[in-house]
């Protein structure tokens, strides 16, 4: 005999999302269990959550492991009869491991957890395991230990969905209640604390209003503006430039020191030669190797160089500087942006880029004015094209960027240092 849903659970509480009763079965258990304490989501207590690679192939006998549910045995990752790919072609940076990853069993018949140590840091996970990345060492330990616990494991099943292999939603179970203590509690509403003053601590400097950015827009006006350039009738272009952003930069230029960037920067015009990358394996930078947030790059690519000889174009060293010049994402507070670390020495970068060398002035200071709002916004208006938008270096280098005094540089230097710190992760 089937039960009808409402028997047991009122219309009002109904998710038109999950209409299977046991999912409000395990609901109402966990309802009584958590609710007499302080609970944060587990979403909250990670930096990310995500699942593997579909795009693994040409496995071999050695090289990078690649991580099943069959490697995960009595919590631990073990490396015995795990299969390899010989590099990060086409891999997410989602699928790739660190030390202190928690992994999960996506298939909810096959329940298992384990923590990433450093033997398999820079692995491969498979698309049934789930990866969670805990913001620091102690909501790693919370979370670990709880989902080893009774009430973790009947948590785990709130987040299955129904179908012909159940399995555990990303976003069910980032929505988890993690019971932690009183003082965590409230510290989680605020994550990192300390990288979150940085960033507003760096945005600071810029002493900008960019919600400012479309007052006073008049589309009614655009075309009949006297600064109407047959060289530039894109709309986008007046649009930017009639923004109020647009009339604060022309005014703040005018009173602060503004330079061409061309006269701070080396852009770097010199390409590599097919010839001495032929039958070559290299270390390749794409636009998924950046981690946007903190403008790093977080990975490259072991790739024959053969395989992207249309897109490998510049060689970089330590402390170069990586603009996307190509896309949507051009002036955008997502631009992919990063700083080459040591350990990427001799990487090839992608023709998306283009190579920023400072002259005199800190690489990260440099780093910073191009997330300057005006900077950017000057980015938006000199880019060209609709469905492939695209930044020339001539236009690049006319670009304006501020000259600070010194002791606000490097200060910026310092801040910024210790913003990105300790997030590269050498897996080359």
């Amino acid at each position: 005999m089937v039960i009808p849903i409402f028997r047991y659970i009122l219309p009002m509480s109904l998710n038109t999302e999950r209409l299977d009763p046991h999912y409000y079965e395990v609901k109402e258990k966990l309802n009584m269990e958590i609710e007499k304490v302080n609970s944060v989501e587990l979403s909250e207590l990670c930096e990310g959550i995500s699942d593997g690679t579909r795009n693994a192939k040409d496995f071999s006998n050695e090289g990078i492991p690649y991580i099943k549910i069959s490697n995960i045995d009595n919590k631990e990752i073990q490396l015995t009869n795990v299969f390899y790919l010989a590099n990060y072609l086409g891999v997410e940076s989602k699928a790739i491991i660190k030390k202190d990853d928690i992994l999960i069993s996506k298939v909810a018949a096959i329940p298992k957890v384990a923590i990433v140590d450093e033997d398999v840091e820079g692995a491969i996970i498979s698309p049934d395991l789930l990866r969670l990345r805990p913001k620091n060492l102690k909501a790693k330990d919370i979370i670990i230990n709880f989902l080893n616990t009774e009430l973790g494991q009947l948590s785990l099943k709130l987040a299955v969905t129904p179908s012909v292999i159940p399995k555990i939603s990303i976003k069910e179970i980032g929505k988890l209640l993690i019971p932690v203590d009183e003082q965590l509690a409230s510290a989680s509403k605020y994550p990192d604390s300390d990288q979150v003053n940085y960033k507003q601590r760096l945005e600071s400097f810029y002493n900008v209003d960019e919600r400012r950015y479309l007052e006073d827009f008049s589309p009614s006006l655009i075309w009949v503006s006297e600064d109407l350039s047959p060289d530039r009738l894109d709309f986008l272009y007046y649009q930017q430039r009639r923004t109020r952003l647009h009339k604060d930069f022309i005014e703040r230029s005018r009173i602060e020191e503004w330079v061409q960037l061309n006269e701070v920067v080396e852009i770097v015009d010199r390409t590599i030669s097919p010839s001495g990358f032929k039958d070559q394996t290299i270390s390749y930078i794409g636009i998924k190797n950046l981690n946007r947030e903190k403008w790093i790059i977080h990975t490259t690519y072991k790739v024959p160089y053969n395989t992207v000889r249309s897109r490998a174009r510049y060689e970089v060293k330590e402390g170069d500087i990586l603009l996307g010049v190509i896309g949507t994402k051009v002036g955008e507070k997502d631009q992919p942006l990063a700083i080459v670390p040591n350990h990427f020495t001799n990487s090839i970068a992608s023709n998306v880029f283009v190579v920023l060398r400072t002259y005199y002035l800190p690489e990260r200071y440099i780093l910073w004015c191009l997330t300057h709002p005006f900077v950017r916004l000057q980015l938006r208006i000199k880019s060209r094209g609709a469905v492939q938008p695209f930044l020339s270096i001539h236009d690049l280098k006319q670009v304006l960027v501020p000259r600070l005094p010194n002791n606000k540089i490097n200060e910026i230097e310092s801040i910024l240092e210790r913003y990105q710190g300790g997030d590269h992760l050498d897996i080359s």
